[in-house]
């Protein structure tokens, strides 16, 4: 019989003294920067990973900055476009946010 583990999964939860609105903000600023992150790691201008996933420029932009929020269809194409899985993309995501919680 063939076994396999399910990946672990973290319980994400609002941060301490944050409303549920701050706290999704801190989130789509973090996923901002995890996509800034893992662009440049593979040597990615914005304009190029924007065009690879089939996002205009601009919008692009304002995800990394946090700005707007973004559709699972939309994380699946820049998760296309860097060569990666979206969990890796999540796993990154909440690095940065625990390496935030670290410095508070």
């Amino acid at each position: 019989m063939n076994s396999t583990m399910a990946p672990m999964v973290t319980n994400i939860t609002p941060s301490e003294g944050m409303t549920p609105h701050e706290s999704a903000m801190q989130r789509r600023r973090e996923l901002g920067q995890a996509i800034v992150q893992l662009r440049k790691r593979h040597n990615l201008s914005q304009e190029r990973l924007a065009l690879d996933a089939g996002i205009d420029r601009s919008y692009m932009g304002k995800i990394e900055r946090g700005e707007r929020s973004v559709s699972i269809d939309k994380l699946w194409a820049v998760c296309d476009a860097l060569h990666i899985t979206l969990t890796e993309l999540v796993i990154t995501t909440e690095a940065i946010h625990r390496g935030r919680d670290l410095r508070d």
